[in-house]
């Protein structure tokens, strides 16, 4: 775990070695146009403080006086919260332009995602929905990065890039069936459709990469169980020694995880058809240390605070074999990773 406080200045890639950590973020899109994402985007921002705490030992780093850490438990706020109206006639809209984008065979996936609107009488407090996310969710990246007033948060379950030296690790996770489902974990292992989505993911993924090195190892597809769902997973690694933690991050986002395949035809569609702005959501953020190396996720699970308003996210990856009903489900399934926290 590692807390960065006090936000001391932006800097550039080639800097990131004066500091202990620097927090990296990119959004989804090349730019961000909607005012509710308008002062999050492409950034490297150093902090003040750091405290890092690892399985063996727990320290702080810090350029000038540390301030008084206190350790005092907070107390579990529930939230009292209204969710705004169905979107689903307007998922249907989007669902249905999509299905006729890919019978015209402009694209063989997209990865189509809903905003979803919460308010509350009282300010959403955002100590406990963290505290709630660690709980809820050991095996994921639990994130938050607060400025202008916001803070976006969630538990992410996938890395985009990992950079260990001179090892590369990227997560190939397309594929989902719920955790209330029998036997879910062993069928979603067989079922056509989510093995289909998740090799599109896979080969892309090792193809940009090939990019990069001439060598990739793929590992075995298996499963990611997490609180509400099971994912289709699979490592791809490689060796590099030439391009940097951020290099790969430009170079492999989107994956079709989050985007779709072709990625330009599927961006494409996204930029016209979604009526919301994604921000930094289903984008790579993270930190990075001094010698280069970190893991950078993508943003998913995730939610943007807003005083009493929250705004959740959650996509699907839709191909031709999909099922408009059974996919806006999934996104309700993953929405529960926020909602759970309130």
């Amino acid at each position: 775990m590692i807390i960065a406080s006090q936000r001391l200045q932006a800097v550039q890639e080639q800097d990131i070695a004066n500091y202990p950590y620097v927090f990296y973020s990119q959004s989804f899109f090349d730019e961000v146009k909607d005012e509710l994402w308008q002062d999050f985007g492409n950034e490297i921002v150093a902090f003040k403080h750091y405290f890092v705490q690892t399985p063996t030992e727990a320290y702080a780093l810090s350029c000038e006086s540390l301030p008084e850490i206190r350790d005092e438990k907070g107390s579990k706020l529930s939230h009292s919260y209204t969710e705004e109206a169905s979107d689903y006639q307007e998922w249907q809209s989007l669902y249905q332009k999509l299905q006729e984008n890919i019978a015209r065979g402009k694209t063989i996936k997209i990865v189509a995602s809903r905003q979803i609107k919460f308010t509350s009488e009282q300010t959403f407090k955002i100590e406990p929905v963290l505290e709630r996310l660690i709980e809820n969710n050991p095996a994921a990246f639990i994130f938050a990065y607060h400025k202008s007033g916001k803070t976006f948060l969630g538990a992410s379950p996938e890395i985009l890039v990992q950079k260990e030296g001179n090892h590369i690790l990227s997560y190939a996770l397309a594929g989902t069936f719920p955790r209330s489902l029998a036997q879910g974990d062993t069928r979603l292992l067989k079922d056509p459709k989510n093995l289909h989505e998740h090799q599109i993911v896979v080969q892309k993924i090792k193809n940009k990469m090939l990019e990069k090195s001439p060598q990739v190892q793929i590992g075995e597809t298996g499963i990611m169980a997490l609180k509400n769902v099971y994912h289709l997973r699979t490592l791809l690694s490689t060796i590099d020694t030439s391009n940097s933690l951020i290099d790969w991050a430009k170079h492999l986002h989107p994956t079709p995880a989050l985007g779709g395949q072709p990625s330009k035809a599927a961006l494409d569609f996204l930029r016209v058809n979604e009526k919301h702005e994604r921000g930094l959501y289903a984008a790579p953020l993270g930190l990075i240390d001094a010698q280069g190396d970190g893991t950078l996720i993508v943003a998913i699970r995730s939610a943007l605070f807003d005083g009493k308003t929250c705004y959740a996210y959650a996509g699907c990856g839709i191909v031709a074999a999909s099922d408009c009903q059974a996919e806006f489900d999934e996104t309700k399934i993953k929405l529960k990773t926020i909602l759970e926290a309130l």
